[in-house]
């Protein structure tokens, strides 16, 4: 956690992709026209028919959709000269009920098949593989299978797994169980324990239904679209589901003629045929599932309402949800919903739409409600407006002035200057080098594709456009969607959630009332068949496998040296040091500027992620946000900040404070980009006291709910910070800490905003000054010179600081809220989640110690040979495992959505032990060595080139030197990595829960029990106001120094 970049709405973190570059294996890549003379209509290639080809040049590819002969699959191939290829096999998977059947038929699944019929194989190939991404998705109507790698060989091998597993699963009883859900004593072993229910997916889904926003969400999808089943499962339904209900639906649905398969890049149409069919020969055609589910008949306005939890992080008088949706026609006509699109976010997107200015602005409203924005993604357009954050009292008002603004809107115009700007951004989206191109065309063709909607038509471009702006030109041409759909007597959907203080237990109570059912009609003989499944599983679980019959690479395909970027180094005449990166940039330029804030007071820490957002929310004294925005939209592609904290590659206790400011632009406009940031950056007016409220009010809301979705992140943050001082300050910055703060003060009132605006201009003294700036840039060879002059003008334009300022990286003497040697601790939020999220921290070592390579593939050891099946498939848990922090010298263990954190704990603090004591094997070895290298070697952005340099200071012969201990790494390292920096280390180690109350959490045994709810508006307000009227600026004991005497609080409890 302590070498990070932090991104601010509490959006927590997020998936990583895992992109990777590997050694090409591939036939050079032909020229598209060549590509296209050989996929004419009506050719047979390998038992397919092409049935059309197009060629997309503003995207450089060319799409080819085929039939398979004997079975009808459908096959759609994107060739395009990108060597990260990307395979994925889905199929129609309507559910027939909620109990999750398709959701938990994905996972079991992934069990073990016909030719690789060992436990999980999926999870065995993430380290035999150099993938760059592998997993399996369940959507509401479909499921599909996708992984992308860059190795040829890799690829076939992905393929074979992929295939045998979705179309020959062994789909055991076992597998089942542990997946889905089953009936189990708590302690396996012990027939006298309580049973209870267990599962991976009944847990997943218990502590995704703890998520209100998703609550939120999937109810209002039932709602609307009972046709079309929860496909996740509902708790309260999966425990309903039969081992042959899931064969059943398996045999229905995983059949070739029910499939489509993508594949995307530069590895050869021909080979990837020939492959699959060989495979779809040996099935016999079948009825494919063609039943398009269509949501409720909305001849009139119908409401809904239903009950929802409290999130104790937010006003106890702001909890209601509530959102209008209608219904805008067929989702197969493309054009129209590319119309549709730009129309519905001239209403909904950013500060100048009228939508965001009558709901959000006004207050009503803390932010949209989850179901905001135009679904395309089902037969019918959907398109939905509502708030969260409502009081009881304005509920009738949001329907009321949803529909106004709207009318209003149809009656004054659309505003065309904005649709402009909305092109102007797709454009630059297409120009922008993305190393995931090939996944966001699957995740953009699929929903549509098994909803009848042309593949090919939807990844055409220019045509559309054309035809768009041809018609733009017609009188009222875009308000006459807004007649068509919304207006006059045409019916909505209304939907709201109110909050109920018994939800929880209603929901323990359900629970346990199902269970005690499913206890009460056990016969004897169904009591000892319980145990003994219990017991077989068990035994499953532990057994040693023989996994020859996988296949894998060999550390010999991770080539010895890395591609380094050729960097080069200027300073200007201010003396502002420049990186540039020139390479081809499709005419884009890519700027960031790192502004130092190390002599930044402590106190002011806390309002950094809000000085960050409000550098892009506030507006300027002569200019309002609505229309900054509309001219960056217009000039760039975006500008964002953010603030970083790293430590030093040779010293992890030495750390570094910045600001980022990050955009780009074609490079014609770069001058444009440079001019708004500098607006930005010396103009924001932080007394714009109305919008300042609006921001608080908006990163407060929803925080339980970013703690639900990435909640072993946030416990991991709380155990690192008292690790190492970044730690610390990661923890102040985007952790808990930060939640907590930002909840305080939005429970201020209003007579306070002018002491919180004083501490951010405070701020922006420290951050705008040029004498503490070093910039980066990318672009290509023709655009260097006028960036040159451009990026001059950006610095000059800067103030200059009054006085020197001290530069030094801060140590841990340096940061007060950090304690040099505190000893560690053991921390419990309490949270209103049905399950529990775990974080357990040590210290590592900085980046170039030669010790840093063995903990990261200990980690990955650790991870793979012995806590996935003890946290995962034996307790039960979505997710658990180790990580190491290269950068950030943190050794982490976690577990995500866990109902068992007691043997997440206990197992955790053996695995030191465990690691000494177990047998390695050389080919344990190459396993993680590869799954580490995924990472390592993967694909990046052109945007992200050179950038570990310039925001951590690691250059190329670190981190080539750090590849070659990765490899040379050997079992008696681990082994020794292992005692020396985890075993015996009780004393040492910081614990930190999320989650449901436990017995054995209590002060007797040391846990400091924290409050993750914000103080009350009585106590904010007083103390704020206390200081006003006091006239001064002094520090509020709200923010850093509450966080300092917890640190101390904490240690001492320990």
């Amino acid at each position: 956690m302590a070498s990070q970049l932090l991104r601010y709405r509490f959006c927590g973190v997020a998936r990583s992709r895992q992109l990777l570059t590997q050694a090409r294996l591939h036939r050079s890549f032909a020229t598209l026209s060549s590509i296209e003379n050989q996929y004419a209509t009506d050719t047979k290639l390998h038992g397919y028919t092409v049935k059309r080809t197009k060629r997309i040049p503003e995207l450089e590819l060319l799409a080819v959709h085929l039939q398979h002969d004997k079975t009808g699959a459908e096959h759609l191939h994107v060739a395009r000269d990108d060597n990260n290829n990307v395979f994925s096999i889905a199929f129609k998977t309507n559910p027939p009920d909620a109990t999750g059947v398709p959701h938990i038929l994905e996972h079991t699944t992934l069990c073990g098949s016909e030719k690789y019929p060992v436990r999980d194989p999926f999870f065995k190939m993430l380290n035999r593989s150099l993938s760059n991404f592998m997993n399996a998705m369940t959507a509401s109507d479909y499921t599909f299978y996708p992984f992308a790698t860059t190795n040829q060989v890799d690829f076939a091998n992905l393929r074979d797994v992929y295939l045998d597993a979705t179309l020959h699963p062994l789909l055991r009883q076992l597998d089942f169980t542990q997946e889905g859900w089953r009936l189990e004593h708590a302690n396996p072993k012990d027939p006298n324990s309580p049973l209870t229910f267990k599962g991976v997916v009944y847990n997943e889904m218990k502590g995704q239904m703890s998520d209100s926003s998703y609550l939120y969400y999937i109810r209002f999808q039932e709602s609307i679209y009972p046709s079309l089943n929860n496909s996740g499962g509902d708790p309260a339904k999966i425990t309903s589901l039969t081992y042959s209900q899931l064969r059943t639906f398996h045999a229905k649905n995983y059949h070739p003629s029910n499939s489509k398969v993508f594949t995307y890049g530069n590895f050869p149409l021909e080979e990837h045929l020939q492959h699959i069919d060989t495979t779809f020969s040996k099935f016999n055609p079948t009825t494919r599932e063609l039943d398009v589910k269509y949501p409720i008949d909305l001849n009139e306005t119908k409401r809904v309402v239903m009950e929802g939890p409290i999130d104790p992080l937010a006003d106890p008088a702001r909890q209601y949800k509530t959102s209008l949706t209608w219904f805008m026609g067929p989702a197969d006509d493309v054009y129209e919903g590319l119309c549709l699109r730009i129309v519905t976010s001239l209403l909904t997107d950013g500060h100048a739409s009228p939508l965001y200015q009558a709901l959000i602005e006004t207050d009503l409203g803390t932010e949209y409600s989850p179901n905001t924005g135009l679904d395309t993604s089902s037969p019918v357009n959907i398109f939905s407006v509502g708030l969260q954050g409502v009081t009881k009292e304005n509920l009738s008002v949001v329907e009321e002035t949803i529909r106004s603004v709207i009318q209003k809107t149809y009656d004054e115009g659309l505003d065309l200057n904005r649709v402009e700007a909305i092109l102007h951004q797709t454009e630059l989206s297409r120009k922008h080098k993305v190393a995931n191109f090939g996944m966001n065309l699957l995740y953009s063709v699929t929903p549509g594709w098994f909803n009848k909607v042309d593949p090919l038509e939807m990844l055409e471009w220019n045509a559309v456009i054309t035809r768009f702006r041809n018609d733009l030109k017609k009188p009222r041409f875009l308000e006459s969607f807004l007649e068509k759909y919304l207006l006059g007597d045409k019916p909505a959907f209304a939907f709201s959630m109110v909050p109920s203080e018994t939800y929880g237990q209603a929901l323990n109570a359900e629970e346990e009332q199902r269970l005690n059912t499913k206890i009460a009609n056990l016969t004897e003989k169904d009591k000892k068949e319980v145990y003994g499944l219990g017991l077989s599983l068990l035994a499953k679980q532990e057994e040693k496998e023989d996994l020859s019959c996988l296949p894998t690479l060999h550390v010999k395909d991770i080539p010895l040296e890395f591609a380094r970027d050729d960097l080069q180094h200027t300073i200007t005449s201010a003396k502002v040091p420049v990186q540039w990166r020139v390479t081809p940039t499709n005419g884009l330029t890519y700027f960031r500027a790192l502004a130092s804030l190390q002599d930044l007071p402590q106190d002011l820490h806390p309002y950094l992620p809000l000085f960050a957002e409000s550098l892009t929310n506030l507006g300027t004294k002569t200019r309002s946000m609505a229309s900054l925005e509309d001219e960056i939209k217009l000039k760039t592609g975006g500008i964002s900040a953010s603030v970083q904290v790293s430590t030093l590659p040779t010293d992890m206790d030495t750390w570094n404070l910045g600001l980022i400011m990050t955009g780009h632009s074609l490079d014609k406009d770069v001058s444009d980009l440079l001019r708004l940031m500098t607006i930005l950056l010396v103009e924001t007016n932080f007394e714009n006291y109305e919008k300042l409220r609006t921001l608080i009010r908006g990163m407060a809301s929803g925080a339980a709910d970013a703690i639900a979705g990435s909640g072993h992140s946030y416990a991991r943050g709380v155990a690192a910070s008292v690790t190492t001082a970044a730690s610390r300050l990661s923890e102040c910055l985007g952790g808990m800490e930060q939640v907590k703060f930002i909840a305080h003060l939005d429970s201020y009132d209003d007579v306070s905003l002018p002491l919180i605006s004083a501490k951010l201009k405070e701020i922006a003294v420290y951050a705008i000054s040029s004498g503490a700036l070093k910039i980066a840039i990318t672009c290509g060879e023709d655009a260097v010179a006028a960036n040159d002059q451009a990026v001059a003008e950006f610095v000059n334009g800067l103030p200059i600081a009054p006085t020197p300022r001290s530069l030094a990286p801060g140590t841990a003497s340096s940061l007060t809220a950090f304690i040099p040697g505190a000893l560690p601790q053991k921390t419990f939020y309490p949270m209103p989640f049905q399950v529990n999220y775990a974080g357990v921290c040590l210290r590592g070592v900085p980046y170039t110690h030669p010790d840093g390579a063995a903990l990261q593939i200990l980690a990955n050891l650790l991870t793979h040979k012995h806590l996935h099946g003890e946290i995962r498939e034996k307790g039960g848990a979505y997710g658990g495992g180790a990580t190491y922090s290269g950068t950030g010298g943190v050794f982490s263990y976690y577990s995500y959505r866990d109902p068992n954190p007691l043997n997440t704990l206990m197992t955790v603090s053996r695995a030191g032990e465990w690691a000494v004591q177990n047998a390695w094997s050389e080919r344990d070895l190459e396993e993680a060595k590869l799954s580490v290298f995924q990472g390592i070697d993967a694909p990046q952005s052109v945007a992200s080139e050179g950038m570990i340099y310039f925001f951590h200071g690691i250059d190329d012969d670190m981190r080539q030197t750090r590849r070659l201990r990765l490899l040379d790494i050997g079992i008696a390292d681990i082994k020794d990595a292992a005692e020396r920096y985890l075993v015996g280390k009780d004393s040492e180690t910081s614990v930190a829960l999320l989650g449901t109350a436990q017995e054995w959490i209590s002060d007797e045994n040391k846990w400091r029990i924290a409050d993750a709810g914000a103080l009350s508006s009585l106590e904010v307000a007083a103390a704020a106001n206390a200081e006003l009227a006091a006239g001064e600026d002094s520090e509020v004991s709200l923010g850093f120094e509450e966080v300092a005497e917890d640190s101390e609080e904490e240690s001492l409890g320990n």
